[in-house]
């Protein structure tokens, strides 16, 4: 992970697994990037994350990039 990426900025590690975004599950990184795409589309600024580290969950606030 960048330790400059808006990610590290938001407090996610090397191996934090998301299993949510915007309260819908993903487990692939095609699932990740349409949900990332559809939440830009629909104008949303920021994505809410549900991420496991060492078996805790935790949510996390990730800002989209403005394109």
């Amino acid at each position: 992970m960048d330790p400059d990426s808006e990610a590290a900025a938001r407090g996610l590690q090397p191996g934090d697994v998301i299993t949510e975004i915007g309260q819908r599950p993903v487990a692939t990184l095609e699932e990740f990037r349409t949900r990332v795409d559809e939440a830009e589309e629909a104008g949303q600024t920021s994505v809410l994350l549900l991420i496991r580290r060492a078996g805790t969950p935790r949510f996390v606030a990730l800002p989209l990039s403005a394109k």
